[in-house]
């Protein structure tokens, strides 16, 4: 964020089950996240640091070095202060688990060098240098009082020399050192003012623009460095390399068009859409340098989070008060004051401090680009496969028997620069239909930077997969192209394939498999503006429902026959926080779930035959979390799977005019999550985890809590 003027085993049990090589963790350091921090002095000294470069050679990532987890998380931002606003509350939940955690820092946000503390009657003059610190500062102090409650704490600070001799900082937290800070120092501008700027958009768009690194007060990095676009990629393939990450994270690299006016002012924005123009950058050299990213060895894979900038400003709170009190915590501690301070460059970003932070509209919420979840269904045997993207790729995991509950290792085939979100649909005669959206292209131009929507199936049941085909893209505009969300799908009440996508102007457009096995043109269903994430279900008379949340309601298209049109169909649903998922009942009866905005309270809403009336139910959830809720109709009963505040998921059991409560399962998320029944109908829990295995446990019916 900136203020410019001013962003294992092979067989293993289905009772907490990692499905995927994965090492045994300890137990991991204390997050400190609630209560307000008193900041009458929040300095923390860097430490001594060495100006002598370290060599580019890759850092030991073994699982057991100091009681890591086993997930090595790389995080990719902007600007300083971005992870904390828009990665938060799962930044903090990386360090709580004691995750081996990187984060990567491309400019300085430096904007005009203007410090400002917040009730005071004169600026400070603008020292570019001098900002850039303090914000390098701040983040010492936050990620210090994260991992340790203390804002004070001492930092080892070096420079590391990258292959091409450009030196770059690194911090690393005393007795934490699994937790690095890497600044790239690139300039946000190169003109403070006036006149054109070549900064991180402009690297992106035109390979000839050559800027620099800025030498920031206090750092180790003593001498200025050029910095082009194909620099910045090998710097962030560099670091890849060096670390290994099993999870990435960083920025929206399509992020949504917008409107600006006197309703929806520009604030930060870029000119047409809700983000700040370094944050898409930021993530569109991310995706540049996974294209050079051979994992984390071993075979293992990897998975990678986009999350939202600006968007979250447009859509309503998300994210339980507990939780945004700890993300200001944070930024509070991040923002500092200049009273006693012993930094030369100051002592953080002092306008963020004294909750000034939650009048941005950021703090509120936390979004990822794509809500993906695996795919997990039976197979026309009656074995549970799941399905997800990891390192851009298709992975396929199946039971070894029907209902054993063991799994094989997963498989990685075909296709690649996949996005996150593919869906999964099984077709009458058992074979696997999958759909996913991919990178075409990924170049410096608009033209050159394509997102295409595309399908493959098996050839036999349990078979081979084809080749991956095109459906393209139901926008023509390349660039209102990139904005066009992750397909889901649902089967016609003939068993063809119908599948939903969200367009450019935030409405949905749809297209249907014909029975000869053609398609058939995109078309826009019409009517209400909706957040990412749709969800599809058919009913139990063939007919399909496509439900997305708006602004104020849960939207719903539905067929009034199997295989007609859509129309859309009020519900009178309260206003939703997050995306809702849906699930389709034997009696025919259509229940969807979602948070209630601002509370994320879980609510359900059931419509009766899949037609007539909504119904709002209460369950008695008062859990804790956020983000999207799995939903699994299992006989007279609804199950419920939740992600904890501390990114952990609970689940729970609801009845028709009962109560219900949640029962905890112990492990961090990447994602979200999703429920399905096995062979023998045991409801079962699976989600990706930060080590980029998949993990599937049983999703408990008895709900002791």
């Amino acid at each position: 964020m900136t203020r410019a003027a001013s962003a294992g085993d092979d067989h293993l049990t289905a009772l907490d089950l990692p499905v995927s090589p994965s090492r045994t963790g300890h137990p991991g350091r204390r997050t400190v996240v609630g209560g307000l921090l008193a900041l009458g002095a929040t300095a923390c000294s860097p430490g001594s640091g060495s100006d002598k470069p370290s060599k580019p050679d890759r850092a030991d990532v073994s699982a057991d070095q100091d009681g890591h987890s086993g997930a090595r998380v790389m995080q990719v931002v902007a600007h300083p202060d971005d992870d904390l606003y828009f990665m938060n509350p799962e930044l903090a939940q990386s360090i709580a688990a004691n995750d081996q955690l990187i984060s990567v820092y491309l400019n300085c946000g430096e904007t005009g060098g203007v410090n400002k503390v917040p009730g005071s009657r004169t600026a400070p003059k603008p020292d570019v240098a001098a900002y850039a610190g303090a914000r390098r500062q701040g983040l010492r102090q936050a990620y210090a009082y994260m991992a340790t409650g203390k804002a004070k704490g001492p930092w080892k600070t070096e420079a590391l020399t990258l292959p091409d001799g450009t030196q770059v900082e690194l911090d690393t937290l005393d007795g934490h050192p699994g937790l690095q800070l890497v600044f790239l120092g690139i300039r946000q501008h190169t003109s403070y003012g006036s006149g054109p700027s070549q900064g991180l958009p402009e690297l992106w768009a035109d390979p000839s623009i050559v800027t620099s690194t800025l030498v920031s007060t206090g750092s180790p990095v003593r001498d200025s460095h050029k910095v082009t676009r194909d620099s910045v990629i090998a710097a962030l393939a560099h670091l890849l390399d060096r670390y290994r990450p099993t999870l990435v994270r960083t920025m929206d690299p399509d992020p949504d068009m917008q409107v600006h006016d006197a309703a929806h002012r520009a604030h930060h924005d870029q000119p047409g859409y809700s983000d700040h123009p370094d944050h898409t950058a930021t993530a569109l050299f991310t995706l540049a340098a996974l294209d050079r990213y051979q994992g984390p060895g071993q075979g293992r894979p990897y998975s990678v989070v986009s999350y939202r900038g600006y968007y979250n400003e447009r859509w309503p709170q998300n994210l339980p008060e507990e939780l945004v009190r700890a993300k200001a915590d944070v930024l509070n501690v991040y923002g500092g004051s200049p009273g006693g301070c012993d930094f030369a460059a100051g002592c953080g970003d002092y306008d963020v401090g004294k909750d000034r932070s939650y009048g941005t509209g950021w703090l509120q919420r936390t979004s990822a680009r794509r809500p993906a979840a695996p795919a997990l269904h039976l197979d026309g045997e009656g074995r549970l496969t799941a399905f997800a993207v990891l390192g851009g790729r298709p992975a396929l995991w199946r039971e070894n028997a029907k209902g054993g509950g063991t799994w094989p290792e997963p498989v990685l085939f075909g296709a690649d620069r996949l996005l996150p979100g593919l869906s999964a649909s099984l077709t009458r005669d058992g074979r696997w239909q999958l759909f996913a959206q991919r990178i075409a292209s990924l170049g410096p131009s608009p033209s050159q930077n394509t997102r295409e929507i595309v399908t493959t199936e098996q050839r036999t049941a349990n078979g081979p997969f084809g080749a991956w085909s095109g459906l393209g893209n139901p926008e023509r505009d390349p660039d209102h192209g990139r904005r066009v969300g992750a397909p889901v799908v649902a089967r016609d009440g003939d068993g063809q394939a119908v599948v939903f996508v969200r367009t450019w102007s935030k409405g949905i457009a749809m297209r249907r498999q014909q029975s000869e096995g053609r398609w058939s043109a995109w078309r826009d269903l019409g009517g209400a503006e909706v957040q990412e994430g749709l969800t599809a279900v058919t009913d139990a008379l063939g007919r399909v429902h496509v439900l997305a949340s708006g602004h104020d309601t849960v939207h719903h298209w539905t067929q009034g026959e199997p295989g007609g049109t859509f129309a859309l169909s009020p519900t009178g649903l309260p206003a939703p926080a997050d995306p809702p998922t849906a699930t389709a009942g034997p009696d025919g009866t259509l229940t969807v779930v979602f948070r209630e905005a601002r509370t994320s309270r879980p609510l359900l809403g059931r419509l009766p035959g899949g037609e007539g009336t909504w119904r709002i139910e209460h369950p008695g959830l008062s859990a804790r979390g956020y983000g999207p809720l799995a939903v699994l109709a299992h006989g007279d009963e609804i199950l419920l799977a939740a992600r904890n505040n501390n990114g952990t998921t609970s689940t729970a059991t609801w009845r028709p005019g009962g109560k219900a409560r949640w029962t905890t399962v112990p492990h961090p998320v990447a994602g979200t999550q999703v429920l399905a029944s096995d062979a023998q109908n045991r409801p079962v829990l699976a989600h990706l985890s930060p080590d980029a295995t998949l993990r599937i446990s049983p999703a408990s019916k008895e709900s002791k809590r």
